[in-house]
């Protein structure tokens, strides 16, 4: 440990000085308050150790000095007048501990000991808030310029924590995650985000889930209840799904959008709540809109900025990064990451990726459970992601510049495989137990390559 040993007998700081020293820690020494304060202020110590009656500025004066100045850095007092009053007013002052003189070298050094122990557990558990922070902070993975545009955008729509913003994208693209992104770059990263799901709620729900109600408000309602509006109070209200929204909820969003008050169910008096509001579809409001399936004055409130997250199939580039990103997500301490060799990759860059980004991960998890390979290959990939071109069928001349002589034979044997079981499954009218029989496979080993190859029954 760094340790500032403040005391003005020369030949008692000597002794102490010479102690630690030989206990492994690295001491400085200086004869009073002034001096201690000049040198803190110009290195960090880990320990302060400090007589208390000293002439000039004695050692209850120079702890209070230090904890004016914000400074954490742990005190232990000497005396040789200790009185209980005096512990007291030392420990109430921010002392972590106090000694007596003559010291007791060996008291002195476990004294020590439990201040190291006690920096030590604060710097692992300061470690391990960074370390849930960086898990739980949300982030975009990918390195292409469409994820690079994204983050951009984010950045600036964290800038006013008030606008609001209407994210635009498919089914399993991250519209969520786009929203906790630019809630926690704002200002109102510190207090809450609150999600829901309006296409997974009915009308009455909805009212009640975003509104609160008061009791005895409906059948069912036996006490008060807060609702997410006022619960996201300063904070964020993620609204997922929101062209699924009745005319009479469209209607009371409106309403709080306008005034930033709200209504519970039940009650006369409102409420008023400051939330910044951020939607999402995957639906063009401004056709639905035009079709009077939403009402215009709510699209104008809401869609005051756009963002738009693009499909998986736009963003192939980021397909190594996400895998890599799920696979320590979901492998856990006891497996080991998920590797996939080229051809793998070549096979999911050649898939259409109607789930997105959601399909993708889905996938990872169950390579991670079913492949325990080193490196899985095109054959270990699900038979929907596997196009003829990378398992099923000989690569033709034409491809067999790129192919290798493993590509090239995994692909002729799965081409073998895959025909030689639709060929029997078909004999026996797609009974897999028949089928199992007939050929000398176990009902679960057949099953694996059916779901393997993509066979359909």
């Amino acid at each position: 440990m760094r340790i500032l040993l403040v005391e003005d007998d020369e030949s008692a700081r000597k002794g102490v000085l010479v102690f630690l020293c030989a206990q492994g820690h690295q001491v400085t020494g200086v004869s009073g308050g002034g001096e201690a304060l000049l040198s803190l202020r110009s290195q960090s110590y880990d320990l302060v150790l400090t007589d208390v009656r000293m002439p000039g500025m004695d050692g209850l004066t120079l702890l209070a000095r230090l904890r004016q100045e914000n400074s954490e850095t742990p005190v232990l007092l000497m005396t040789a007048f200790a009185t209980v009053e005096e512990a007291v007013q030392a420990l109430h002052a921010g002392a972590d501990d106090y000694l007596t003189k003559p010291l007791n070298l060996r008291e002195l050094a476990a004294r020590i000991q439990r201040v190291e122990d006690r920096l030590s557990l604060l710097r692992e558990n300061r470690q391990l808030k960074d370390r849930l922070r960086r898990v739980e902070s949300p982030h975009m993975v990918g390195v292409g310029k469409a994820i690079e545009e994204l983050r951009r955008s984010i950045a600036r729509l964290a800038g006013d924590p008030g606008v609001p913003v209407m994210i635009y994208g498919e089914s399993g693209t991250g519209k969520e995650l786009v929203a906790r992104t630019i809630h926690g770059q704002s200002l109102r990263s510190a207090q809450p985000f609150m999600d829901v799901s309006c296409a997974a709620l009915s009308d009455e729900l909805l009212d009640s889930e975003l509104f609160g109600h008061k009791k005895g408000a409906f059948t069912g309602a036996y006490r008060d209840k807060e609702g997410i509006l006022q619960a996201a109070h300063r904070g964020t209200l993620f609204l997922d799904e929101v062209s699924e929204m009745s005319a009479r909820m469209q209607s009371k969003l409106l309403r709080f959008l306008q005034e930033h008050t709200i209504l519970p169910v039940g009650s006369t008096a409102g409420a008023a709540v400051d939330v910044r509001v951020i939607g999402a579809s995957n639906q063009d409001l401004q056709e639905l809109v035009r079709a009077g399936k939403f009402r215009a004055d709510l699209y104008y409130r809401m869609n005051v900025v756009e963002v738009h997250v693009p499909p998986l199939r736009h963003r192939l580039e980021d397909i190594p990064s996400l895998v890599a990103h799920f696979s320590c997500k979901h492998s856990g301490a006891q497996r080991r990451p998920l590797r996939l060799s080229r051809e793998a990759y070549d096979c999911l860059e050649r898939h259409s990726w109607p789930g997105n980004v959601r399909e993708l991960e889905n996938l990872v998890r169950v390579l991670l459970v079913s492949c325990d390979k080193e490196e899985a290959g095109p054959l270990d990939l699900p038979g929907r992601v596997r196009p003829e071109s990378c398992a099923g069928s000989l690569p033709g001349p034409e491809n067999w510049e790129r192919a290798t002589y493993q590509t090239a034979l995994h692909a002729a044997l799965a081409g073998f495989e895959a025909s030689f079981l639709r060929y029997h499954l078909g004999r026996h009218a797609g009974n897999i137990s028949r089928t199992a029989a007939a050929i000398g496979l176990s009902r679960a080993a057949l099953h694996k390559k059916i779901n393997q190859y993509g066979i359909v029954l």
